[in-house]
């Protein structure tokens, strides 16, 4: 049984992985909308396994602590070596022999705020392991009536900031309180998600299926033109949120029905998956200045051959390394 539960969570985690590294590439916006559930499916996954990871921790040592080092080791500091590396790399493809990127960008890189663009779901995830605990105690409340209470009117007050504030929104707004509540909710259904059956993940499909025709036949008859969930993505809105839990909650629903077997390659890729997004953002930056001109598809497959390889031949090297009784701590940051 926890085979099957592992391996679910596998394919899922590779499906939005790969969704989200197409969706730098591809140009068709008919293809980005069908893909526009990646990034809401990684957070629920993350919920539905923050679930016991924080347990063990509550457990070995009664504090959150330990939980709040580790997502930091496993997210943060990763990701600012990667920018170490990409920015050092970067320096061997000057634009008229200036270096691209200005102090401002390189900074605001490394807080995860408006610099490289790639960097942005680093600061989701940090965001949903730091309210963890407030999620996991309100998800012990009893009585799911007042739990969807209390939830509706959180969403309810935020889509009215959000309005309030769309023209003047400050940079902790912006940044921070817009993602907090919308991807919060969606962490919290993540850990939900490790209690229903395959039934009631296709139940909630079909309400927020049923929410997204109806605010969609709103902005119809608004706008008269059918519109694309992404124009509400950033910060996200019940349009762009309704379409990905409906496709999120479906693949849910039909992964936990059938009998999924473990996949060598699903594995790797779910194991490595913060390296392998991490070394795409630098692939899709430099194959483009190697190789000027090519087909956005024939990139799309260069560069998740490219962060494949590098991710596999840095497991391979850390793999000796430990047989060499080398796994130093800093050296665990690059496993993948």
């Amino acid at each position: 049984m926890e085979t099957n539960r592992i391996a679910f969570i596998d394919y899922l985690k590779v499906i939005g992985l790969f969704c989200i590294i197409f969706a730098h590439l591809c140009p068709d916006q008919t293809l980005l909308q069908i893909r526009n559930f990646d990034v809401p499916l990684m957070i629920l996954i993350s919920g539905y396994l923050a679930v016991g990871s924080f347990k063990r921790s509550l457990e070995k040592d009664k504090s959150f602590l330990n939980f709040y080092w580790k997502r930091i080791k496993r997210l943060l500091l990763p990701t600012w070596i990667f920018l170490i590396i990409f920015f050092a790399v970067m320096s061997l493809f000057p634009i008229d022999g200036i270096y691209p990127y200005s102090t401002d960008y390189i900074i605001s890189s490394f807080l995860l705020l408006d610099g490289m663009k790639y960097v942005w779901i680093i600061r989701i995830f940090l965001i949903c392991a730091f309210i963890t605990p407030v999620i996991y105690y309100f998800d012990k409340i009893e009585s799911d009536y007042l739990q969807f209470l209390i939830l509706l009117v959180i969403y309810v007050l935020y889509e009215i900031a959000i309005f309030l504030q769309i023209n003047e929104m400050n940079i902790i707004f912006e940044f921070i309180l817009a993602y907090v509540i919308p991807y919060g909710i969606i962490y919290l259904l993540g850990m939900i998600a490790t209690k229903t059956s395959y039934k009631t993940d296709r139940n909630i499909s079909l309400i927020f299926l049923a929410t997204l025709l109806i605010v969609g036949h709103i902005l119809y008859t608004t706008t008269g033109t059918v519109q694309f969930t992404q124009i509400m993505k950033y910060p996200p809105r019940i349009y762009y949120i309704s379409y990905a839990l409906f496709v999120s909650f479906l693949l849910f629903s039909i992964f936990k029905r059938i009998d999924i077997k473990g996949n060598r390659f699903v594995t790797f890729c779910s194991k490595s998956s913060l390296w392998i997004y991490l070394w795409h953002a630098l692939f899709i930056t430099v194959i483009p200045l190697i190789f000027v001109g090519l087909d956005w598809i024939v990139t799309f497959f260069m560069v998740v051959t490219c962060a494949l390889c590098v991710t596999y031949i840095q497991n391979k090297i850390l793999d000796f390394l430990e047989k060499k009784n080398l796994n130093h701590g800093m050296l665990k940051l690059f496993r993948g």
